[in-house]
């Protein structure tokens, strides 16, 4: 039940902390593509939407290795 509420808070504070970052280095990246490119439309996705599930998936990886579940 500890390690639970441990590894919860663990990703949930990585999310909250780095999500912000990450999104501004994709939008900065974004802003260097060509314009009008795919890879200019792929930076812009994942800043809108994925930033926060990469930093998530990031957490629970951690939390993993840090406290595993079993």
């Amino acid at each position: 039940m500890f390690k639970g509420l441990l590894r919860f808070a663990l990703i949930t504070g990585l999310t909250m902390l780095l999500t912000p970052y990450v999104s501004r280095l994709f939008d900065r990246l974004a802003n260097r593509a060509p314009s009008g490119s795919f890879l200019e439309d792929t930076l812009l996705e994942f800043s809108d939407r994925y930033s926060s599930a990469l930093i998530r998936s990031f957490g629970e990886t951690l939390g993993e290795l840090v406290l595993p579940s079993k």
